[in-house]
């Protein structure tokens, strides 16, 4: 089946990885430029394929045999286009882009009901994933990592470096039969030097890049949806997750995946897991790449004295419509504080008392978080933070001091 573009606007954009390879820092980053807008998932590939088939069977019935498929694809081209086009309309710009990571299983439909297609195809280091792929499933496995780990319960390193393997082969496999229509992006290149990897990116979809973009990604108001959700508590773009997967030990990989995943390593130019891997220091941590270290206060009684209500002054527009007390409940000697906010002020007060939330964590990790070396939403899925009452008023509390 072959369709035919029939839309005169700007030909969509697909980003295409898997699962933890950073797609939804770098749809944050698209949806930052003036002229692109991407949403959170949206399963355009399962629309497609749904889509394609309903009218296969009803009004497909219609058309000359000869000409169905190709007939059907670009009626469901129409249906997305004009979904598609009002949503670009609405949000003022031009051309979209969708980065669903489940894509990869729809892939042919995709290319047949959207031949002039662009694709930026993300990858990331097997550990990496692996590793980023463990610390989400603390209370539980996505979907799109379930069937592996149902696979190989016994071992989830191995389940992790299986799916891996299978998406990352679909993904390059994809990328040389379309070379044309797709450009390759790392993500350690994009988080270390986002400034030399990002506007070639996006001369390929013809778009302008500008310096000042990186810096409004996370003041810019983005669509909110399913995605990796620590992105709504980053501030910046920084590498500190890059070389995390240098903790898992070799001995977890069977030796058939070993051989699978390294000869895919070797195709995208990442140094392989040795024998050596659990002696030496990581191999795959790209050079330049320097930890990037922050210090924005140094102790909780300056976070809370100076450091919390110079950021309330500062972030008061960010105070409207968010109102409430919510009380810090800090260990190891850190004291209890309860941040008032009411009417687009606040302060912050060293006492006890009634609160509508409360957030229990200890000094150290509280200071890792205000001072960016520590995720919220990390933090929470490791069990660090525990939070009672309002969790809206929380979730607001924790996105004014240590979100974008």
């Amino acid at each position: 089946m072959n369709s035919e573009n029939q839309s005169s606007a700007a030909p969509p954009v697909f980003v295409l990885s898997g699962e933890r390879s950073g797609s939804t820092l770098l749809r944050y980053i698209i949806d930052t430029h003036p002229q692109i807008c991407s949403p959170a998932h949206l399963h355009l590939g399962q629309l497609c394929r749904s889509l394609y088939t309903s009218i296969f069977y009803s009004l497909g019935q219609t058309m000359e045999e000869a000409m169905r498929e190709r007939l059907v694809a670009v009626e469901t081209r129409r249906i997305v286009d004009e979904l598609m086009g009002r949503y670009v309309s609405a949000k003022g710009k031009r051309m979209w882009c969708e980065k669903t990571t489940e894509n990869l299983q729809y892939l042919k439909i995709l290319s047949d009901v959207f031949p002039g297609a662009r694709y930026i195809c993300l990858y990331r280091n097997c550990m990496d994933v692996v590793h980023s792929s463990i610390e989400c499933s603390r209370l539980g496995f996505i979907p799109e990592l379930a069937p592996y780990v149902q696979k190989r319960p016994d071992n989830i390193v191995a389940a992790m470096v299986d799916s891996w393997i299978e998406k990352t082969t679909t993904l390059l496999e994809f990328e040389l039969a379309h070379a044309e229509q797709c450009f390759r992006i790392k993500y350690e290149a994009l988080v270390a030097e986002p400034s030399q990897t990002l506007p070639p990116m996006f001369a390929t979809l013809g778009l302008e890049w500008d310096e000042k973009f990186l810096k409004e990604v996370f003041s810019t108001q983005h669509d909110q949806g399913s995605g990796d959700r620590k992105v709504l508590f980053t501030k910046k773009i920084n590498t500190d997750s890059v070389g995390r997967g240098s903790t898992i030990s070799r001995s977890l990989i069977p030796d058939d995946l070993l051989e699978k995943m390294n000869r895919l390593l070797a195709r995208l130019d990442y140094p392989l897991v040795g024998d050596d891997w659990d002696n030496a220091p990581s191999p795959y941590l790209p050079a330049g790449i320097a930890k990037q270290e922050s210090e924005i206060v140094s102790s909780i009684e300056v976070m809370f004295r100076d450091y919390v209500p110079q950021l309330l002054k500062k972030e008061n527009s960010s105070l409207a419509g968010v109102s409430g007390r919510c009380k810090f409940e800090v260990g190891d000697g850190g004291g209890t504080w309860i941040l008032t906010l009411r009417e687009s002020q606040g302060m912050a007060e060293a006492l006890d008392g009634d609160a509508d939330c409360t957030v229990r964590i200890s000094a150290a990790d509280l200071l890792d978080l205000v001072n960016g070396r520590l995720n919220s939403i990390a933090a929470f899925d490791q069990g660090k933070i525990h939070i009672m009452g309002d969790y809206d008023l929380a979730n607001k509390v924790g996105r004014l001091l240590f979100g974008g």
